[in-house]
């Protein structure tokens, strides 16, 4: 059954919230963060960029989201079907003689619609709010000024009420898309004073991300006026919301915006929104647009170097105090803004700071592991290692987010860091006085551990992602040869296992051997638990769990299906 009409906006695509998006990013090897910008193996990462988006041709697309101030209902009953050649509706809402059942076409005019009073009941119908937007009026036509005024009507209610409609918000995206500079002004007043209600319903928050999207800078900058009135956290922590944020961190400057890091990192936020699903988004994107080496815009530029030439002038209050020092600020319009080293600067240094909490954490793990692979992060990468993982990476290697942590470490590590993980894996901890098991055999036959255990055995081998070019040979023959002989003297019993099989395999294919076929195997605990929770771990697995079918974390977050990261 192929519904006749569905809503469609012009070739763009907004972000939109599923509760059930990216809440699992998996872990996959070798999964693309395809959305939009998301990589290969980070995919898991990406909160980020706004999640991949369903069209805006399936409104209906996440059933189970939220949405306050519609009536879902009607996006059952506005459902049409195909039966021999004809197109059925069940329990039709448009005015009788509207609509062409043989031809499947609507008969009345635009004009008709507006002459009659008919506009909110086409407008929040599937096939009516697609003749609109097929029909929209002309600029400067009569007909056009006719329908702002009917938008208008009862003081910005009615388009506000418009914007929360399952279909009405698609009409409502065409208008902005088609506006002038008159219109778009009209618009933007129209949203500023229920900007924050709006951000937070399923329907309406495509709507702001539409204007903020398309509409011209000097038009849309008040709509961040509004957002500096509310509270950020919240919007951060939202379903739908967050998406707004993340919209506002694409489309504008960093001083434009640099107001909402500073208010999300402070304290009293701060593991609100780390540690929680769509927080966690939020403050990787930001991450990632503060690191970037990507040329900025002239207003960018611009502001980068104003801020450079008042440090450099030591103007406002700058008083050296050892290593700290008071944030240099400089206008930006009317707002004073720090500049985009500090402010990456203050996210490092609570991440770091917090590492070991962030890292066992079901979302934040995701933050911690961004900035590990990160090339530009690199200084930061090395600080998490020293600071969070050394010393205590038997403890974090047996915990179901840190064990992520740790294998990203161990891939993405200097040298000289990695030499230090290795040597505290394999000789750091006394056997047990009894079992004479040390480390090694605790990891390689834990739930979480063993795919510690199967990571430092592809680096040995040479096939890791990160390929680790620059590890000295020797010292490399001397770990495989050491994981090789423990991986012997328990062979029999990895065979028990699945993820046990794996290792063995791993090993195997690396000397010209075939696989192993046959034998005890017991499922992974880790592989179990993967299946039947939202988890993210992929280990070696050629599916991805970040499949942004999850990609968006649809995974939506495959972080997700945060909707749209993952």
């Amino acid at each position: 059954m192929a519904p006749v009409y569905s809503p469609i906006v012009g070739g763009h695509q907004t972000g939109i919230a599923a509760s059930s998006s990216r809440m699992c990013r998996k872990n996959s090897e070798g999964s693309p963060m395809a959305l939009e910008r998301r990589f290969t193996n980070t995919a898991h990462f990406i909160p980020s960029r706004s999640p991949p988006t369903p069209p805006l041709s399936s409104p209906s697309y996440h059933p189970h989201s939220r949405n306050h101030l519609s009536d879902e209902s009607r996006d059952d009953s506005n459902r049409s079907y195909e039966f021999g050649g004809r197109v059925h509706h069940r329990n039709f809402t448009l005015p009788a003689g509207s609509f062409d059942f043989q031809s499947g076409q609507i008969t009345y005019s635009f004009e008709r619609i507006l002459d009659e009073g008919l506009f909110e009941k086409f407008a929040k119908d599937k096939a009516g709010c697609h003749f609109l937007q097929e029909n929209y009026p002309s600029e400067g036509t009569p007909l056009r000024v006719r329908l702002f005024e009917e938008m208008d009507r009862e003081g910005g209610v009615f388009f506000q009420e418009l914007c929360q409609d399952v279909f009405a918000n698609f009409f409502v995206q065409r208008m902005i898309e088609k506006s002038t500079g008159e219109e778009q002004e009209w618009i933007v007043r129209s949203i500023g004073p229920s900007m924050f209600a709006l951000c937070l319903n399923r329907y309406s928050c495509r709507v702001v991300q539409k204007a903020l999207e398309d509409l011209p800078l000097e038009t849309k900058v008040p709509l961040l006026g509004e957002l500096q009135c509310a509270d950020l956290v919240i919007l951060a922590l939202d379903a739908n919301a967050n998406h707004v944020i993340q919209k506002v961190f694409s489309s504008f400057d960093l001083c434009h915006w640099s107001f909402i890091i500073s208010e999300l990192m402070k304290e009293k936020a701060f593991f609100q929104v780390v540690e929680n699903k769509y927080g966690c988004r939020v403050i990787q994107l930001a991450i990632e647009l503060l690191s970037s080496d990507s040329a900025s815009s002239p207003g960018q530029i611009a502001y980068e170097h104003a801020t450079q030439a008042a440090t450099r002038r030591r103007i406002g209050s700058i008083v050296a105090t050892g290593d700290e020092e008071e944030w240099v600020t400089v206008s930006c319009g009317t707002v004073e803004n720090p500049t985009r080293s500090q402010l990456l600067q203050e996210m490092m240094g609570r991440l770091v700071e917090h590492c070991e909490r962030l890292s066992s954490n079901e979302f934040a793990n995701y933050i911690i592991q961004h900035v590990i692979t990160a090339k530009c992060l690199a200084l930061y990468r090395e600080l998490i290692i020293e600071r969070c993982l050394l010393c205590k990476l038997l403890s974090m290697s047996q915990e179901k987010y840190a064990s992520h942590v740790v294998e990203k470490a161990l891939e993405h590590a200097t040298p000289l860091m990695l030499k230090e993980m290795m040597d505290e894996i394999f000789d750091g901890y006394v056997p047990h006085p009894e079992t004479k098991k040390d480390a090694l055999d605790i990891l390689m036959f834990h739930q979480f551990g063993n795919y510690v255990v199967q990571r430092m055995l592809t680096i040995c081998l040479g096939t890791s992602e990160g390929k680790n070019a620059r590890l000295d040979e020797a010292t490399r023959v001397h770990w495989l040869a050491r994981l090789k002989d423990k991986i012997n003297q328990n062979d029999r019993k990895l065979l028990r296992y699945s993820s046990g099989k794996k290792i063995l395999d791993t090993l195997r294919s690396a000397g010209g051997l075939s696989p192993i076929r046959g034998g005890l195997l017991r499922e992974s605990p880790r592989r179990y638990n993967d299946h039947h929770r939202n988890h993210h771990h992929h280990h070696n697995s050629s599916s991805d769990y970040h499949s942004q079918s999850n990609a968006n974390n649809n995974s939506p977050h495959s972080l997700r299906i945060p909707d749209q990261y993952r």
